[in-house]
């Protein structure tokens, strides 16, 4: 017998494949010191090395929080996550120092980096701190509880991670995501009724996902419905079969086969 794969433990979304807005628009257009901040963004997204280079030289030469931010995005766009969330943190923690107003938003991108990079406790730290100032709203506010959720999934608190979900559905209802996840977490606490609503809300808003596929799948398989399971997982493979997603699903599919066979 196999189990399938709970894909909160292992679900890898770039941190900042979808950076909130508000975080890159400057706040004076003509303001230079903004405008460098921006380059270096966008210099970090497009060529990360040149963006690390650019980001030590305006440290070097003053650029203070803003360049460590810049710091940190470029080594998370190169997946060192331990040098990103240092990065992150000094620059919240000098943002603070400064009040600017994208403190709340420098500590979640701080959390964000922890919890890729393993750290559930720490992320956790640095959530509390963005959700704390009190300033963040709608769907930034439920990405920071999506985060939280993570973390209480990797640390194996169910119960917490739940609760994360119900305020992420609220701030966040049109993330597909959350219902994803949540529609896992609910297979894995054997909350099956919950677990297919989850997932069908999931499939409305990203039809065509193979990781949702994968995971109605799972659902399916779980309820004791192997021809749902097959044709869910069948429908992962044929969406993307070079996704990972569809790997895991073949996999599933010639187990399942194995199975029936013997």
């Amino acid at each position: 017998m196999f189990t399938p794969l709970l894909l909160i433990a292992v679900q890898s979304v770039t941190p900042f494949g979808s950076p909130a807005p508000e975080i890159l628009q400057p706040r004076k257009r003509q303001d230079p010191v903004e405008q460098r901040f921006n380059k270096c963004i966008d210099l970090a997204v497009d060529d990360p090395q040149a963006g690390l280079t650019e980001a030590n030289t305006w440290l070097i030469e003053g650029g203070g929080f803003l360049a460590r931010h810049c710091l940190g995005f470029a080594n998370a766009e190169q997946f060192n996550w331990a040098a990103a969330t240092k990065a992150f943190v000094a620059s919240a923690q000098a943002a603070e120092v400064a009040r600017d107003k994208r403190i709340d938003k420098f500590w979640a991108q701080a959390g964000n980096a922890a919890l890729a990079g393993g750290d559930a406790v720490k992320a956790l730290e640095y959530l509390n701190a963005a959700l704390v100032q009190g300033s963040l709203k709608g769907l930034a506010k439920g990405l920071v509880h999506l985060d939280r959720a993570r973390a209480h999934v990797a640390l194996e608190d169910y119960p917490a991670a739940k609760a994360e979900f119900a305020m992420v559905h609220q701030l966040a209802p049109e993330d597909p995501l959350g219902w994803l996840l949540s529609a896992t977490l609910a297979r894995r606490m054997g909350d099956l009724e919950l677990a297919r609503n989850d997932i069908l809300v999931a499939d409305q808003r990203a039809p065509g996902d193979p990781a949702i596929a994968l995971e109605a799948g799972n659902i399916a398989f779980e309820s004791g419905d192997k021809i749902n399971a097959k044709a869910n997982w069948g429908k992962a493979v044929q969406i993307d079969a070079e996704s990972q997603s569809a790997k895991i699903a073949q996999k599933y599919l010639s187990q399942l086969v194995t199975k029936v066979e013997e």
